[in-house]
């Protein structure tokens, strides 16, 4: 699915010259290490139902059913998710792209069997907040709402279908090892490969 909010930013961005506003202005994202409070992080899932915390970490994972990247890592999101469960971290899909839709979740969900909790974030509200920039990514916020890690699951791929084949890297592996063992762990990032979402932006008056 191609995201509409590109072309919603040229318009924006025509109306801004022609209104006298002033150009949208890129928001940075949360470096590694801020803190989120509970409210700001998603609550209901797709069907409306509460969203539970993992007691040691949440991992946040941003996929999107058109993306042949996101579809290339189902099994490994499904493998490494039933494991976490059981160690404490919780796992929530979200779909940021504009025109996602309940069916199109749930058709992903059920194609390449992931059961884990969704929910459709087309404003991209939550992925602006976290800094999740590409598809597929993770974000992984601790039980006292510390971004521990954003970026790639692992580096099996270098850029847009070009993949260096099995990982020799496993990123988000690494983290969750690290949070269920408790051992010591730096909030980082690395650069995830895959489908951009639109800049996130804000607009201010003259």
């Amino acid at each position: 699915m191609r995201s509409l909010c590109s072309v919603a930013l040229t318009l924006c961005c025509a109306l801004a010259a022609a209104t006298g506003c002033k150009a949208p202005t890129i928001i940075a994202p949360p470096p590694p290490g801020s803190i989120f409070d509970a409210s700001t992080l998603p609550q209901l899932d797709l069907d409306g139902r509460p969203l539970v915390s993992g007691r040691l970490a949440t991992v946040y994972y941003f996929a999107g059913p058109e993306c042949p990247i996101a579809r290339s890592y189902a099994p490994e999101v499904s493998r490494l998710s039933q494991r976490d469960e059981l160690r404490g971290i919780a796992w929530v899909m979200v779909f940021s792209e504009v025109g996602m839709t309940k069916a199109l979740v749930q058709n992903f969900q059920r194609d390449y069997a992931l059961a884990i909790p969704s929910l459709i974030d087309s404003s991209q509200h939550f992925a602006c907040a976290m800094g999740a920039q590409v598809i597929p990514s993770v974000v992984v916020v601790d039980a006292r709402g510390t971004l521990l890690y954003r970026g790639r699951i692992d580096n099996r791929y270098q850029a847009l279908g070009l993949s260096y084949g099995p990982p020799t890297e496993r990123d988000l592996a690494a983290v969750v090892d690290a949070i269920a063992s408790g051992s010591p762990l730096a909030p980082a990032q690395t650069a995830a490969i895959g489908c951009l979402l639109s800049p996130c932006t804000t607009f201010a008056q003259p």
